[in-house]
């Protein structure tokens, strides 16, 4: 090796090195969920009505076009029908690297032929579809009608198998051209992808859980087992001398952006400066260690710092980049929010239960500082204004000003109990009132049990303090996830 030559080092991420030895080089890949689809026949029936396989194969045509709309990548086997074909079709679908199964019997299938394909993935969460060419019987139909439908037969015995042998499945039934079968697969494959991007998602956290939050306080090492994430502990400094290498310029031109944009009051343009320096500094340290999602604490060291709360910057991270973000270490909110940003695309808001309204029948929910314009009804309804709560640093700080717009919401939240992680979930709807002077985002959330019955039950089913809403109806999609996931749950709605 000549004198010239350089010796590439590898450090630890906290010594800034270049290349770090304990961070994957360009972050977590990217991959769509996979979803196995096997159908299902019986060759004993071939032979007795020649006409059926043709038939069958058309009506299994029909499932894998519907399947394959919901938009996950679909890899068919193909007719399954004889205990060979089942040993090719597992096999086939190890080596394509299946996350999910979806069995569809087309007849009855005796169970052998179904576990055999089963058998070679014992992992994989499996959803059968019992389907029937129409939706009600044909009155003018023969027997080899009813065998063309007889895969209720099927899916009743490998259900029984199935439980018999604790292999966790999910059912859904209809007819090969029925919206709600589809709708239904179309929300579990959903909430399989959600989960699977969970995976391997490096989390990262500035400071620690606020003190004395209990509720919120979780286990990094049970948060790994469960979720599969990688939670990376940042230090202040590592955000500080990324923030001190910000020029003026870049904040200035971020914050005249943000103002063109948005009404204000009771901040300064210098308060918005702040708040952008911050910003652009948050994003580049979620891109030098590669994150998907941030969790953290600023008050006091880092406010006092920088002259803003993160509370904005946190905001345009989850808007420009697609991350979540949340604060004050609840993790366990922050999962929540991933699992429904996968699911719905559009970023919840990390709020608080806040006030019960008994005339309206719903809770306000008074968010934490952080959450997306489009959370609004339009930008003509965010403001933006003070920091609400002041942990002693220079100026009024900034934050949105917003009313979550109406339609169908759902209310969730995973936290950790003697039995171990669980999910709070509940269907909600936001309604259409006016914004309150709160210099904080909030939403009116009507519940269908009565308010302060419905309270009682959270509460003492024991919730943190913490709730995420995000805009749509996942009840299904979290429900499932909370299967995959070994959670349990609590709905209430």
């Amino acid at each position: 090796m000549k004198k010239t030559d350089v010796v590439r080092q590898i450090k630890s991420f906290e010594e800034g090195g270049e290349s770090a030895g304990d961070l994957r080089t360009g972050g977590k890949p990217k991959s769509r969920l996979k979803a196995g689809l096997v159908t299902l026949g019986y060759f004993e029936y071939w032979r007795m009505y020649p006409a059926l396989k043709e038939q069958v194969e058309g009506d299994l045509s029909v499932v894998e076009k519907h399947i394959r709309a919901s938009g996950a990548d679909i890899v068919c086997t193909g007719m399954v029908d004889t205990l060979d074909a089942a040993h090719a079709a597992g096999e086939m679908l190890a080596a394509q690297g299946a996350d999910i199964l979806v069995l569809v019997c087309g007849t009855y299938v005796a169970d052998y032929i179904s576990l055999t394909v089963l058998d070679a993935l014992p992992h994989l969460p499996v959803i059968v579809f019992s389907v029937q060419a129409h939706e009600n019987v044909d009155r003018q139909g023969d027997y080899q009608s009813s065998l063309r439908n007889s895969g209720i037969i099927g899916v009743a015995q490998l259900t029984g198998t199935l439980r018999k042998l604790r292999r966790e499945f999910s059912i859904v039934v209809g007819s090969v051209d029925d919206a709600r079968a589809y709708r239904k697969i179309g929300s579990l494959l959903r909430a399989a992808a959600a989960v699977k991007s969970l995976r391997e998602s490096n989390i990262g956290i500035i400071g620690h859980v606020f003190r004395g939050m209990y509720d919120i306080e979780l286990s990094k090492t049970f948060l790994k087992g469960t979720f599969g994430v990688n939670l990376i502990q940042i230090q202040s400094s590592h955000l500080m001398d990324i923030w001190q290498n910000v020029s003026d310029a870049e904040a200035e031109d971020r914050a005249q952006k943000l103002l063109r944009r948005f009404a204000r009051k009771n901040v300064t343009e210098q308060d918005v400066f702040h708040a952008m320096k911050l910003a652009i500094a948050m994003q580049r340290l979620s891109e030098k260690f590669h994150l998907d999602a941030l969790c953290f604490l600023d008050q006091h060291f880092i406010q006092r710092q920088v002259k803003a709360s993160a509370r904005m910057g946190a905001s345009l991270l989850m808007e420009n980049t697609g991350m979540s973000v949340n604060c004050e270490g609840d993790i366990g909110g922050l999962v929540t929010m991933m699992l429904m940003r996968a699911i719905a695309k559009d970023a919840p808001l990390m709020a608080e239960w806040g006030e019960y309204d008994a005339a309206e029948n719903a809770c306000l929910l008074i968010g934490h500082g952080i959450g997306t314009p489009d959370l609004a009804k339009s930008d003509g309804d965010v403001v933006l204004t003070r920091t609400p709560e002041e942990w002693g640093f220079e100026g009024a700080g900034l934050n949105y000003e917003l009313a979550m717009k109406p339609g169908p919401a759902t209310i969730a939240h995973i936290m950790e109990g003697p039995e171990g992680y669980r999910m709070l979930i509940t269907r909600a709807r936001t309604l259409d009132l006016p914004r309150l002077a709160f210099d904080e985002l909030h939403a009116w959330a009507r519940v269908e049990t009565p308010v302060k019955e419905y309270l009682e039950r959270i509460f003492d089913f024991g919730v943190s303090h913490h709730c995420i809403i995000g805009a749509g109806d996942m009840a299904e999609e979290l429900e499932y996830a909370a299967k995959l996931l070994k959670l349990k749950t609590f709905r209430i709605d």
